[in-house]
């Protein structure tokens, strides 16, 4: 009796083995599936962050550039490289150095400002914070005499 009992649940066993391996298939298969699909949509994903990114640094970088237009000048043009709106022009302000006379390792100094951040305001890569404004137009009402003076004492 006992190996009519054993044989019988190895049977059993098998034809329910036999069963779920068409269900298992099927299962494996869209689990596959779904796993490459998910992979598609996280590189998808990834892309269009990264196109968004860019859009952002593109959009940021167009709103930097455009400046509201200068009204008209009512008095006689200064020399100051800040505009009345605070737009910071950078020829202006690569004229005031070089007619001075002065590096721009000087004008850093005369500014307390870093040579590359003067050069990086002459050429226009970057615009002077707030408080670099104030200590820009502060030299710019200095003499000449008195800016080299103070530039090259600063050593």
């Amino acid at each position: 009796m006992t190996s009519f009992a054993e044989s019988l649940k190895r049977e059993i066993a098998r034809i329910a083995r036999k069963e779920l391996k068409g269900e298992l298939d099927a299962l494996r298969k869209t689990s596959t599936t779904q796993r490459s699909d998910i992979a598609s949509l996280k590189r998808e994903v990834k892309s269009l962050q990264g196109r968004l990114f860019r859009a952002e640094r593109v959009t940021h970088k167009t709103a930097a550039v455009v400046l509201p237009p200068a009204p008209p000048p009512t008095a006689p043009a200064t020399r100051s490289p800040v505009g009345s709106l605070g737009a910071f022009n950078h020829e202006a302000f690569a004229n005031f150095r070089k007619g001075l006379g002065i590096t721009q390792d000087e004008m850093g100094r005369l500014v307390e400002a870093s040579t590359l951040s003067v050069w990086k305001w002459e050429t226009g890569k970057a615009q002077p914070r707030a408080g670099a404004l104030l200590r820009i137009q502060t030299a710019m009402k200095l003499g000449k005499r008195a800016a080299i003076a103070k530039a090259r004492a600063a050593a």
